[in-house]
């Protein structure tokens, strides 16, 4: 029986997911579901997962950090993320973090997560099509340089929150850093970029309308 790790807050999508196995005969397959990081990294530790399914928008957490992690614990875990929100920039990102794939979520077209699941357990990659056509479009008609390749893991984590006007207490708490070091890669990550403030900082990302 395949197992299944759901690491997300969002109170619903378990129920969404026994729901669509339900109604889609894949009543053989068998879901936990933790709500935190580190909830997620402790049940790893414990329990061989067939599938890990992981929410990109969990609150106060180092996402980057998070994948690397549950990837040194366990390898060759499969990791399915996905939100109910197309952020290119940081998706992009995540993809080159160890991830199996990225779903773009919608509800009134959830059994788009079968196919992931598919495609995803069998060993290939998964990649909703509306972050594919952004990808090619980057690809083709980027006219610079993503600056934004030049950050590290942490800088680019740091960045993340940041552009969430997280504040650097909080920050430094999510990375387990001290304030001071925060505000050190705020200054790094200014010098990079090419930029003086926030405000800045925020135009930089890619955001396309939601359908």
């Amino acid at each position: 029986m395949p197992l299944v790790l759901l690491v997300s807050h969002d109170s619903g999508m378990r129920l969404e997911l026994d729901e669509l196995f339900a109604e889609n005969a894949y009543q053989n397959f068998e879901i936990d579901e933790v709500r935190t990081g580190g909830e997620a990294l402790r049940r790893t530790i414990n329990v061989s997962y067939d599938l890990l399914i992981l929410n990109l928008t969990l609150p106060d957490t180092d996402m980057l950090g998070l994948i690397g992690k549950l990837k040194s614990l366990r390898p060759g875990l499969p990791i399915l993320t996905y939100s109910f929100e197309l952020e290119y920039t940081f998706i992009k990102r995540y993809l080159t973090s160890g991830v199996n794939g990225y779903l773009f979520y919608k509800k009134e077209e959830n059994v788009e997560m079968l196919k992931a699941i598919q495609s995803i357990v069998s060993g290939k990659w998964y990649i909703s099509q509306e972050m594919v056509e952004m990808i090619v479009e980057d690809a083709l008609y980027g006219k610079k340089a993503d600056r934004l390749d030049a950050l590290s893991e942490r800088e680019f984590e740091v960045f993340s929150h940041l552009v969430k006007d997280e504040t650097p207490a909080v920050i430094a708490e999510i990375l387990s850093v001290h304030t001071s070091t925060i505000a050190l890669y705020r200054s790094r990550i200014m010098d990079k970029l090419r930029i003086t403030n926030l405000i800045e900082m925020k135009n930089m990302l890619k955001v396309p309308l939601l359908v």
